[in-house]
Order: structure tokens, then C-alpha cells, then sequence
């Protein structure tokens, strides 16, 4: 996901649980980040509306939580949410990092113990829910280049914690919210995440968890439905909607899912006999007129896709007296 702007569903659905309060507590317990014990975080707020400068022309990651510690320390969470792997996060992370530090040096918090050259800690985490494992480097230093041990006092050094939820080892707590994101992505079938997603019914008409209950629903209902391949679904962020229509739903998708493998296995049926029928048909066409006209009928060739046509190419390699002929045949097809 890229800073700020929400281009596909999928990241509008997931950065619901990042602007969440409860989630961002419930995320510290689950996925501790050094330096920072849950335990001792006694107050969270959302940071993200009037950190940065506008002037600095620096838009915001997906969210910014202010952290105020039981000593009274203050701690800056930014947190980046990502469903494709991307090679670069190490520098987006630190070019946002940085432009943290510099804001809050140009407007640092009133507490006695910041000013302009000593700022709060700022901390950083990237939630990955992809498909292939991350494979983007974990220090912004293993994605510098460098050519001599001399060169490398100049590179920046900066860990850049993932977590990784398909691949995330479950740390337990029923309670835990962020845990619950996590079974819920690991699922792989709808009758799966309806046993997973049981916990969510004692949210029904919580006004507390109103704003994660709509989170879970529409992240559910736009974004995992159709990850297993289910269609004609739902679309809705009533969390009592989508959780009934995955209980009565269940064994419809299940024959959905079914009848689109078997429908997916014809296609690729198919395709290979229609395959091997054009490779036949290029060895008849190099056997009778020679290299350079299969080459030439190659490429019409790859254009149907009709077994009926393909047979009838077949019968004009038998009745025509030259490669020419055979073309100007071809070039008639509609």
C-alpha cells in the first residue's frame, strides 16, 4: 500500500485496523516491538492528523499513534500495511521514519525533556498480508550495495520489523484482536473462517467495538471472501450480515468452489489439446513447404483458440499447392 491514498479495496478494508485504537493496543501485546513494553503504554492517540508539517510536502504512512509511557516518555508508532512484497520498503520506511524525526524537531512535543535536538523515540512496524512470503530486505543496510568494509560507515542502519500474518506463528490469547486478524487470514476455506471468526459475535450491538466490528466485516466480506475464489457474495460492513451469510452460505460456497475447479480443469483441458493440435499442425506445415512458412503460421496459429477451425487449417495443408496459398487461406478467417 502506498502512503496515505487507499487504491484497492484490500487496503481500504485493512487500514480500518490500523486507525483502530483497541487494535493498536491489543497489536503491542501480540507483536512486542523492542524497546516497547505494552505493560508500561498507559495512554494512545492518534498521531497521523497533526504531526507533520504540510509544508514539508511528506504524506503520512497509514497510521501514527503517540505513545505516552508510565514515566512519561513518549513514544511515535508508525505503522505501514502492505499486501505485495515490495523491495523498496526499507527506504520508504526510513524516508518516513526521518520525516517523523524532522517534524517533530521542528515542533517537538512541551514536555521539559524535548526540544529541537532531542526528540521522542519513534518506532515503526509494517503489516504484510500477501500471498508469497516477504522477501523485502530487514535492515535498511542489506538493500545498500557496497564494494569495500571502508564504504560502508556512511550507510544509514535501521531495523525494519514485518508481520507477517499468513505466516505469523499464533502467540495465542483468544482475546487478542490482532491475533484473531491473523487465524482469520490464515484461513483457507469459508467453513474456516466461519469457526474463526466465531469470537466476533459478542460484538453484536457493542458501541465500543462498533468501529472494529465494521472493520472485521467489511475486511471479511471485500477482501478474504474473494481471496477464496467465492463470487457473488455479500458486500457489507454489518458485521451480523456478513457472519449470518458465511453460516448460511457455507455449503453453497463449498459447491461453488467445487463446480469452478471442475470448470477451471476443463479450461486447462482445453487449452493443452489445443495446444498439441497447433504443434501438429506446425511440424505438418514444416514437413510440406518448409521452415520459414511455420514460422509465419505460427503466429496465426496462436490466434484461434477453436478446435473446429484448427481442424479445418488441418485440411487446407492437404489441398494446397504452396505456403502462399495456405496463408491467403488463413488471412480469410473472421
Amino acid at each position: 500500500m502506498s502512503f496515505i491514498e487507499m487504491r484497492l479495496p484490500h487496503d481500504a478494508a485493512f487500514k480500518r485496523f490500523v486507525l483502530n485504537l483497541i487494535f493498536v493496543r491489543h497489536l503491542l501485546h501480540a507483536f512486542p516491538l523492542a524497546g516497547i513494553d505494552a505493560a508500561e503504554v498507559v495512554a494512545i492517540e492518534d498521531a497521523s492528523a497533526n504531526l507533520v508539517d504540510p509544508r514539508l510536502g511528506q504524506r503520512l504512512p497509514d497510521a501514527v499513534w503517540r505513545l505516552t509511557l508510565q514515566d512519561g516518555g513518549i513514544t511515535f508508532l508508525l505503522i505501514e500495511c502492505q499486501s505485495e512484497v515490495d523491495p523498496s520498503m526499507p527506504f520508504r520506511m526510513l524516508n518516513a521514519v526521518s520525516a517523523l524525526y524532522l517534524a517533530l524537531s521542528q515542533s517537538p512535543p512541551p514536555q521539559p525533556e524535548y526540544s529541537a535536538g532531542s526528540v521522542p523515540r519513534v518506532k515503526h512496524l509494517t503489516i504484510y498480508s500477501g500471498q508469497r512470503p516477504w522477501s523485502a530486505a530487514g535492515e535498511v543496510g542489506q538493500a545498500i550495495t557496497v564494494r569495500c568494509a571502508e564504504a560502508e560507515r556512511d550507510i544509514p542502519r535501521m531495523q525494519c520489523p514485518v508481520l507477517d500474518l499468513r505466516r505469523w506463528t499464533d502467540p495465542g490469547g483468544d482475546g487478542n484482536i490482532a491475533v484473531l486478524l491473523g487465524r482469520l487470514q490464515r484461513c483457507e476455506s469459508p467453513e474456516e473462517l466461519l469457526a474463526a471468526a466465531e469470537p466476533l459475535k459478542q460484538w453484536y450491538g457493542s458501541e465500543s467495538h462498533a468501529g472494529l466490528a465494521g472493520a472485521f466485516a467489511a475486511w471479511i466480506s471485500y477482501v478474504r471472501i474473494p481471496e477464496m475464489g467465492v463470487t457473488g457474495a455479500v458486500k457489507s460492513d454489518i458485521l451480523r450480515d456478513v457472519l449470518d451469510m458465511l453460516e448460511t452460505e457455507s455449503v453453497t460456497w463449498a459447491d461453488r468452489i467445487r463446480d469452478e475447479g471442475r470448470r477451471e480443469g476443463k479450461r486447462e483441458g482445453r487449452d493443452e489439446a489445443l495446444a498439441g493440435e497447433r504443434k501438429l499442425l506446425l511440424r505438418q506445415a514444416q514437413i510440406r513447404f518448409g521452415e520459414a512458412l511455420a514460422g509465419s503460421l505460427a503466429a496465426l496459429l496462436e490466434g484461434i483458440a477453436d478446435a473446429d477451425r484448427l481442424e479445418q487449417v488441418g485440411e487446407w495443408l492437404l489441398v494446397c499447392d504452396s505456403g502462399d496459398a495456405l496463408l491467403a487461406r488463413l488471412g480469410q478467417l473472421p
